[in-house]
């Protein structure tokens, strides 16, 4: 059990702005949209949380139930306990207090040090270089059988370029022959440490354009004593998972909490797209789904159940039919439903 001490020490240590880009946020001027935009007008189009970067704190100038320290942001970001949030932000701790440097005026007043430049499109090729050393995911080895058990082919993940970290020390050295620690460090791809920071997640989820290319990618341990069982790239989520099947043709799709339960729709032959998350849908995807009627598939939970709402609302809005799916029993999710079924 976590101490009290302990947990002022990891508030102390972190910048609550570089948790929010961490969280995949986007925050400008100390400000980003609130994750209830369906209770502003407009959407929330002029951001109203505001960041205290001093006091570590956050608050939503309308909704009264946002706000607070950078606990409560991975709480309400993520849809998770206090304990898990806490948890989160230990295992992340190195490569956040790194991006916290960026955000510390003591520092960046006393060095006079300009901010880092780095060139057009740096993100996506180290995005795109990291991808590049990573193996398909052989059937027989932990992974495939990890992704099998919850029939997840390999049609499918063959389909969609899932990725393998089977070799951790190679992918480790290509990385660092081909770019500096500081670059690495600073896309995030490598913690204060020195180290590649998806050892113990070594099931890699590229979301790609409908051009194939990868801007953007989640890890996933297949240990389920590993906690947190995800880890994202850092900085802000472009678009939803699987956004290929987002094409502006007629016709139904399925949004699902998370990337696992896409995959497992789209290996029954759905059409299905993801988000990382229940908060994490963005009032700007919405004319992503033009043309399409949208089942709604989230987690069959409390948060589940206010993300489907909320996002309803946001796709209604913009004239777009949309229903819940209405078959998971209480506590279930898309993939734990269907397995249990078989």
């Amino acid at each position: 059990m976590i101490s009290e001490s302990e947990i002022k020490e990891l508030k102390a240590a972190l910048s609550i702005t570089a948790v929010a880009q961490r969280l995949g946020l986007s925050v400008a001027n100390r400000r980003f949209r609130c994750f209830f935009p369906e209770r502003h007008a407009h959407g929330d189009r002029t951001p109203s949380v505001s960041i205290n970067e001093e006091k570590g704190y956050f608050r939503c100038f309308v909704c009264d139930n946002v706000k607070g320290d950078v606990i409560s942001l991975v709480q309400i970001a993520l849809g998770i306990s206090f304990l898990e949030a806490v948890k989160w932000l230990k295992d992340d701790t190195p490569s956040i207090i790194r991006d916290s440097q960026k955000y510390s005026p003591s520092k960046n007043a006393r060095s006079g040090q300009k901010k880092e430049e780095h060139p057009k499109f740096f993100r996506e090729k180290m995005i795109f270089d990291f991808l590049s050393l990573l193996s398909p995911i052989p059937p027989n080895s932990a992974a495939g059988w990890w992704l099998a058990k919850r029939h997840i082919y390999k049609p499918t993940w063959d389909k969609v370029l899932l990725r393998l970290i089977d070799d951790y020390a190679h992918v480790s050295r290509e990385l660092l022959a081909k770019h500096s620690l500081e670059d690495l460090q600073f896309a995030g791809l490598f913690n204060s440490q020195g180290n590649l920071r998806y050892g113990r997640h070594p099931l890699i989820i590229p979301y790609v354009d409908e051009m194939h290319r990868p801007f953007f990618f989640q890890a996933r341990a297949i240990d389920k004593n590993i906690q947190p069982k995800e880890l994202n790239f850092q900085g802000t989520i472009p678009f939803p998972y699987n956004k290929e099947a987002l094409d502006g043709k007629f016709g139904t799709i399925y949004l699902c909490e998370g990337a696992i339960d896409t995959l497992t729709l789209l290996g029954n032959g759905f059409n299905a797209v993801g988000i990382p998350g229940v908060n994490s849908f963005k009032p700007e995807w919405v004319s992503l789904f033009s043309n399409k009627k949208v089942i709604l598939c989230l987690d069959n939970d409390e948060a589940g159940r206010a993300g489907e709402e909320r996002i309803s609302a946001l796709l209604k809005e913009a004239g777009l039919e949309t229903h819940s799916f209405g078959l998971l029993p209480e506590g279930q999710d898309i993939n734990s439903w269907l397995t249990s079924r078989s």
